[in-house]
């Protein structure tokens, strides 16, 4: 069935119904950690895993190298942080030289084996300075092992190459950069030592969110002259549209289901050759997504919320660190929360340490919920026909186009 005799749309919720659920999520999350913590036999200790256990691990012998990108505060300092911890050489892709080289003096400072290195700036919502950055890395390094696409912002505008300001950071600047560093990804090794060597090329990590469930395709969108109608499918014009300026208000959630089905496609497209390639929820996270926020709201309202219901950076960078080394035996998706049994699937006998895992989860108990470090868990996808290949080749060939590759 191709995707124009079935809506895409089927699988996903309106935008509004995300802050409809919240209330729902707060009062989820109070009873499940309240249960968790008060009563083994309502919450079962069995049913919880978070460690990432050394034996699932990619091992390090020197030289490895990791990018993570917006890693100079919040989940991706943490992220670096885990991975030079690891023995990684992890280069800080960052937009300021001062901000980074000040994250690299930080994580220099804590005696861990491997070493954080701000090498040049990158500036997501400047095409010329991705392929800057590329170039000076290519220049100083041959390959590349581990690549997590972490920055993102939740404003929006309109960037310097005159694309919509969030869908650029959060996505296409990610897609151009790894489309640029994947001759390094295919020459890199890791090596798994567990019934033998398993060896693959470069992991790919994307950040993707919670708010992938909210992205329909046949909602109005806003064009500056009153609103045009979608299509109802995830394809080439809707994807056009969330890259240009005005015609969404819903970019960043957009963004995020983009990560979804490039992740996809990367696996489809290179897995042969030996990549791999995960998307992954931090979770709702206390981080710096929220710094361009009004000071006083933030300060006073924001922050205080959600240091009670929000998960720590640290926290939040579990899901990317497992996905960045972890022998992920299947899925493309992980998500830091405990789900309902009734979404519980059979465990994987592959890896002690990727034993939980959910089927497509209500989104609700995807916002908020009993930290469980990470869990492969099924996305939601277009109802394109081919477990959203369709749509995920729709977004190809529109991002390839932006940013001049074939």
């Amino acid at each position: 069935m191709s995707m124009k005799e079935r809506c895409s749309s089927d699988a996903y919720y309106q935008k509004s119904a995300f802050n409809q659920l919240i209330p729902f999520a707060l009062i989820y999350s109070a009873l499940t950690n309240i249960g968790w913590r008060f009563s083994k036999s309502f919450l079962p200790r069995k049913s919880f895993q978070a460690p990432l256990l050394p034996e699932d691990t990619f091992k390090t012998s020197g030289g490895e190298v990791a990018i993570v990108t917006g890693s100079n505060a919040g989940i991706g300092f943490e992220t670096a942080d885990a991975l030079v911890e690891r023995g990684y050489d992890v280069i800080l892709a960052c937009r300021s030289r001062d901000r980074g080289e000040r994250a690299a003096e930080q994580l220099n400072g804590q005696c861990h084996p491997g070493k954080a290195t701000f090498l040049h700036p990158l500036d997501l919502l400047s095409f010329r300075s991705i392929r800057d950055f590329v170039a000076v890395f290519k220049s100083k390094y041959s390959t590349c092992n581990i690549l997590v696409n972490n920055a993102g912002i939740n404003t929006t505008g309109k960037s310097s190459d005159g694309f919509d300001l969030c869908f650029q950071t959060n996505f296409i600047g990610h897609f151009l950069l790894t489309r640029l560093l994947m001759p390094s990804l295919l020459k890199a090794k890791n090596r798994i030592n567990r019934n033998g060597v398993k060896e693959e090329a470069g992991r790919v990590v994307n950040l993707s969110s919670v708010t992938h469930h909210f992205v329909r395709a046949d909602e109005r969108r806003v064009d500056g002259k009153g609103g045009i109608p979608r299509t109802g499918n995830h394809d080439e014009d809707f994807w056009r549209g969330c890259a240009a300026v005005g015609v969404s208000n819903n970019t960043y959630r957009e963004s995020k289901l983009a990560s979804i089905l490039f992740t996809l496609m990367l696996n489809e497209k290179f897995s042969k050759e030996g990549i791999k390639a995960v998307a992954v929820n931090p979770g709702s996270v206390n981080s710096e997504i929220w710094r361009n926020y009004p000071t006083l709201l933030l300060k006073y309202i924001l922050r205080p919320l959600f240091k009670m219901t929000y998960l720590s950076s640290r926290q939040g960078s579990h899901t990317s660190v497992a996905a960045a080394i972890g022998d992920v035996p299947k899925g493309v998706y992980l998500q830091p929360y405990w789900q309902p049994k009734k979404f519980a699937l059979e465990q994987h006998r592959l890896s002690a340490s990727f034993g939980l895992s959910y089927g497509l989860p209500f989104p609700a108990f995807e916002m908020l919920g009993v930290f469980v470090g990470h869990a492969i868990t099924e996305p939601r996808l277009p109802k394109d026909g081919e477990n959203g290949l369709v749509s995920a080749s729709a977004l190809w060939k529109v991002c390839s186009d932006i940013v001049d590759l074939p």
